[in-house]
């Protein structure tokens, strides 16, 4: 098997199968939330928007795939995910409410519903300003803190796993969804490696995946921080770092650093401190990279005060050069 062949089998291309969703609207499951409509389906299970009838609130449910629950090893990570998530409790991630099993073997969790756009619906391919940047990001920042302080890594980190609520006085609220394929950093057999499965297939999303996640390497938080760089990036210049089928992104980001944003989006004026930063948070090399979602968030806070000192941090050679181009209120 060639290095393309052996990357396309973990990465699973084309073996993705669709899978159906549950007829669950109308019934009531575990006793008490009523299914009232779909929201969609992703990697692990479909979402529900429901009602608890109990107090009266509207929540969302996740309901594992079926095929997925004769899968000790997927069983297993569902569970974990619930129990884990369970403990997260922050203004920046949605928070799960309940878990359980119904009578005919349906795995189901429970989640807060978030209000709100998708942050991929939310800009488009359109570059976003500079401060609107800074406000999103850093609060992404401070939930994955939050998860990773408790030992949960994301590990499909994306604009569409993040929702945009807007609270009675305008400020954009960011929360992280979709820990659908977390992964736990304590030791764990069924997950040596950072590996999903026992045949060591990758799940993720190529367009946001770290080097050392596309190559089925160990993981740890650092791949959450790259696909951050990534949504960065892309906030900043409307285009991905690379474009191309899955295998060709894949091995893109495992051999190349990412273009200048000059290079792949002609015209566009990005903040030259927020590329830096950007793109220290997808060095391929992971020493190179920021090392915890604190740092990252601290810098981001430099930037904001004072710009100066924040460029010299992320070694701008020509610190004045860039001040000059800044859009920053």
């Amino acid at each position: 098997m060639s290095g393309d062949d052996g990357l396309r089998t973990k990465l699973g291309v084309g073996d993705v199968k669709p899978q159906p969703v549950p007829e669950l609207v109308g019934k009531l499951v575990l006793g008490r939330y009523k299914v009232v409509g779909v929201l969609g389906k992703g990697t692990m299970g479909a979402v529900f928007r429901g009602t608890d009838e109990k107090l009266a609130r509207t929540v969302a449910i996740k309901v594992l795939h079926a095929h997925l629950v004769d899968d000790p090893t997927m069983l297993a990570r569902f569970q974990r995910e619930a129990r884990v998530a369970a403990r997260l409790q922050h203004p920046n991630l949605i928070s799960v409410l309940d878990v359980g099993e119904t009578p005919d073997g349906m795995h189901v969790m429970i989640l807060e519903l978030a209000h709100g756009p998708t942050l991929a619906a939310l800009i488009g391919k359109k570059p976003q300003p500079a401060a609107r940047i800074l406000h999103l990001v850093r609060q992404l920042l401070a939930g994955l803190e939050h998860a990773h302080d408790a030992g949960l890594i994301h590990r499909d980190l994306k604009p569409a796993n993040v929702l945009v609520e807007t609270s009675a006085s305008g400020e954009e609220i960011a929360r992280i969804v979709d820990f659908g394929i977390a992964v736990l950093r304590d030791p764990d057999d069924s997950v040596a490696g950072g590996k999903l499965t026992s045949t060591g297939q990758v799940l993720g999303t190529p367009l946001y995946m770290a080097p050392e996640q596309a190559k089925g390497d160990p993981i740890d938080h650092r791949i959450d921080l790259y696909a951050l760089g990534v949504i960065v990036y892309e906030m900043l210049s409307g285009k991905w770092p690379f474009v191309g089928s899955a295998i060709e992104i894949a091995l893109a980001s495992i051999a190349q650093d990412p273009p200048a944003i000059a290079q792949r989006a002609p015209g566009v004026n990005a903040d030259p401190l927020l590329e830096q930063f950007a793109r220290k948070l997808m060095a391929r090399k992971l020493d190179e990279r920021f090392a915890t979602a604190h740092e990252a968030r601290e810098l981001l806070d430099l930037i904001a005060r004072d710009p100066r000192q924040a460029g010299l941090s992320l070694g701008i050679m020509d610190v004045q050069r860039a001040l000059e181009v800044i859009t920053l209120p």
